[in-house]
């Protein structure tokens, strides 16, 4: 026998309630889904599998599969047009002979930040938000000034070396991914703000852990529609550990700013004072300076920290490449008088080979040239972008063109020696660095920090993978992102001739 059921006139509301929140996120995701752009007509899609894969399925496979499926779209259309289909929407690769055309265009319209504000949940996170200071800056000061703040951090990566090494003769265990991080942490933050932050231990595991912990909160709200994710970030833990770093920030960086006003006499050689320097209005302020403070580590450690564990990597591979480099850093070292000087870092042809070979096969991300197309834009030859299309150029695909690099599937350390382009070049066939008025500023600090690590590493140690049979560890990649499996070890030891 059924029973009546009897529903107060509450619990009717808390029902309609319920039943009123549920259809609004149903209305939410199907408004963000249709207010991407609409695909062209003719331009082909990678990733369907001859159709074999729906739209859904093509999205997820490309997550873990980016590389495949940018190889696939470049081989297909012949370096042309082609979509990749992400889980945020589509990615309209450009063939590269409209980069001049497009870097050339205003920010409004082809636009940098909107791009970068996609990728790490920006509006949310703050990457991407009043990043208009520093990039001015270290184009035109740090640059000119890397002579002068090189040998801080030389003494800085001599210090790490020291602690984080093991100094034995015995063979022994590290994670090159922590302790490589760790040391690129360090070396940035003395040319950041001097051993003050250098060696501020709270600072520095800050600096790393922001990096890690805002891309995690990135794809965490990419979970939920756009419109929903002002809201939802108060909500979720990642979050609240990047707003916990930028505590942290201004915790030591606003008392460091204060302290340096209060003594505007004693000059500082490093970023910071050229920050503050350059700063004017409601920028010049300690707590603006600890917020660029944070972001300027984000870019720094996110670049720099990946390069050397790949490099060490590609080395443990093919060790036959480890003599003509210890004998090019040797002499160099011998006319430099024991340091690694910005001039003499110049000169280590082979080993800058050595790493731009190893990034085109192990890039941070397979694209570049990422931006936002705000509304139509007609290109040269009359082909219409729609406004709303996020583009890009696929670097990992044109590092692997037979045309542009003979056998690119060997790897060959010294193919670049003698040849105009250096490590830190941007041109149509080396975009690791991305292109054009927002190439990255920074990469000839990187680039220097990045060799000054490497050489000192491959000087004064052995190292061997502590995995037998293994011959390079793969590489792990999610979405546009391509990193070194962190949880790799290798065995190192002191070199004999260096005890």
């Amino acid at each position: 026998m059924l029973e009546t059921v009897h529903v107060g006139e509450h619990q009717l509301t808390a029902i309609a309630g319920v039943a009123g929140a549920l259809l609004a996120w149903r209305l939410v995701q199907y408004v963000s889904q249709n207010r991407k752009p609409r695909r062209l007509d003719g331009i082909y899609v990678a990733g369907t599998n001859n159709g074999q894969r729906t739209d859904k399925e093509t999205r997820e496979y490309f997550i873990q599969h980016c590389d495949e499926l940018m190889l696939e779209g470049y081989s297909k259309t012949k370096g042309g047009f082609f979509y990749l289909p992400t889980p945020s929407g589509d990615r309209l690769m450009l063939p590269t002979k409209y980069m001049e055309e497009l870097k050339n265009s205003a920010d409004e319209l082809v636009d940098f930040n909107g791009s970068f504000l996609e990728m790490f949940s920006g509006k949310q996170t703050t990457i991407g938000i009043k990043w208009h200071l520093h990039p001015a800056v270290v184009k035109r000061d740090l640059n000119a000034s890397l002579a002068q703040i090189m040998p801080a951090v030389e003494d800085e990566v001599f210090h790490a070396f020291k602690e984080l090494l093991p100094q034995g003769n015995d063979w022994a265990p590290i994670c090159p991914a922590d302790t490589f991080t760790q040391i690129i942490s360090r070396a940035s933050n003395r040319m950041l703000g001097g051993k003050a932050l250098s060696r501020n231990a709270e600072w520095t595991a800050t600096s790393i852990d922001f990096t890690t912990d805002t891309w995690l909160a990135s794809q965490r709200l990419k979970e939920f529609p756009a419109v929903t994710r002002s809201l939802v970030k108060h909500f979720i833990p990642e979050m609240s550990r990047v707003y916990r770093h930028q505590e942290v920030a201004r915790k030591v960086i606003c008392p460091l700013v204060r302290q340096r006003l209060q003594n505007p006499e004693k000059p500082h050689l490093d970023l910071l004072q050229m920050l503050w320097d350059a700063a004017s209005g409601e920028d010049k302020t300690p707590e603006f300076m600890a917020y660029t403070g944070l972001v300027v580590s984000f870019a720094a450690i996110r670049t720099s920290s990946s390069v050397p564990v790949h490099l060490v990597y590609d080395l443990c591979a093919r060790p036959e490449y480890l003599e003509p480099l210890r004998e090019e850093i040797g002499t160099m070292l011998e006319q430099e008088n024991g340091h690694y000087t910005k001039a003499g870092l110049a000169r280590l042809v082979k080993l800058d080979s050595f790493m731009k070979e190893s990034q085109r096969f192990n890039p941070l991300s397979f694209l570049t040239f990422g931006r936002l197309i705000n509304r139509d834009l007609t290109l040269h030859d009359g082909f219409v972008i729609p406004g709303g299309t996020m583009i890009g150029i696929p670097a990992y695909a044109i590092s692997q063109d037979p045309e542009l690099f003979p056998s690119p599937s060997t790897f060959d350390g010294f193919r670049h020696v003698g040849g105009s382009a250096q490590f830190v070049t941007t041109n149509a066939a080396n975009l690791s660095w991305g292109y054009g008025k927002h190439a990255c500023s920074g990469r000839f600090f990187a680039a220097s920090e990045i060799k000054l690590m490497v050489a000192h590493f491959i000087m004064t140690y052995d190292f061997k993978l502590s995995t037998p049979g293994i011959t390079r560890p793969a590489n792990i990649a999610y979405e546009l992102q391509n990193m070194a499996d962190p949880s790799v070890q290798i065995m190192v030891r002191p070199r004999q001739s260096m005890i």
